[in-house]
């Protein structure tokens, strides 16, 4: 009977340790942040031009707004600036981590702190899109290879947005002028790989906003060339991620 009573405590006592307060917060320490999502490096590209004025104030600035509404902790934000001088002396704008929640913060001191980055990235944004004097050149395609260079080390998710008409318009390249067929498209390919202009965006995925043409014929001719070369790039590329809004930003399954 003794051996049986003193059982019988045991149980209960392992059972009241089991579910007591005390039990469930430190499972909790041992879960924290096992189910938060994983954080992302945003890298975002605005063309300067001019012939992309208009859309600055409009296209470029909703872009950015559905880009705010997914920010989450850890995520990191770089925006910079597509110009005739980018690949030269390129400087980013922001560059900004959102910070992550610990053990020690309360709600209230997180999200203070995370309001805090959020405003940062938003009124340096503001500061660029309010630039009311255009480059003349837009170098997109060597705005790439800077992407490649702030995402190649990245250990988060890679995700590029380029916020321009995708319109090259360079001293090499003339999107409005050239014939962007299969042959010209052959040949841009073909030097950028000579010159290992290539850049490696293996995993990255990437968004267009902001593309225009002067009419459909133009505007799908212009789309397949920036569809084959991203595909030598090795970027996560789909059609249903290039156009002249940013409708559904990371809201793929």
């Amino acid at each position: 009977m003794k051996w049986r009573l003193n059982l019988s405590w045991t149980i209960l006592l392992g059972s009241l340790l089991l579910f007591s307060p005390m039990n469930r917060e430190a499972g909790a320490f041992l879960n924290f942040g096992k189910d938060k999502p994983q954080p992302r490096a945003i890298v975002v590209l605005v063309d300067m031009s001019g012939s992309t004025n208009q859309a600055r104030r409009t296209v470029y600035r909703n872009a950015f707004e559905k880009i705010y509404q997914t920010l989450q902790q850890g995520d990191r934000i770089v925006v910079g600036t597509i110009t005739s001088r980018s690949y030269i002396d390129f400087k980013p704008a922001v560059d900004e981590e959102i910070p992550k929640q610990t053990i020690w913060d309360n709600r209230l001191k997180y999200e203070q702190k995370f309001a805090k980055a959020k405003k940062n990235v938003q009124s340096a944004v503001e500061r660029l899109l309010a630039r009311k004097r255009g480059t003349a050149y837009t170098e997109i395609l060597n705005s790439l290879n800077i992407a490649d260079t702030i995402l190649h080390k990245e250990k988060r998710q890679k995700i590029l947005v380029i916020l321009s008409d995708m319109v090259q318009d360079s001293k090499e390249y003339k999107f409005d002028r050239a014939k962007v067929n299969n042959q010209y498209i052959n040949d841009v390919i073909r030097m950028r790989k000579q010159q290992k202009l290539i850049p490696n965006l293996a995993n990255v995925k990437v968004y267009v906003a902001g593309a225009s043409a002067a009419d459909s014929r133009k505007f799908r001719s212009i789309e397949n060339f920036w569809t084959r070369y991203f595909a030598v790039t090795g970027a996560d590329f789909s059609t249903h991620r290039y156009g002249h809004s940013l409708i559904e930003f990371e809201k793929e399954s």
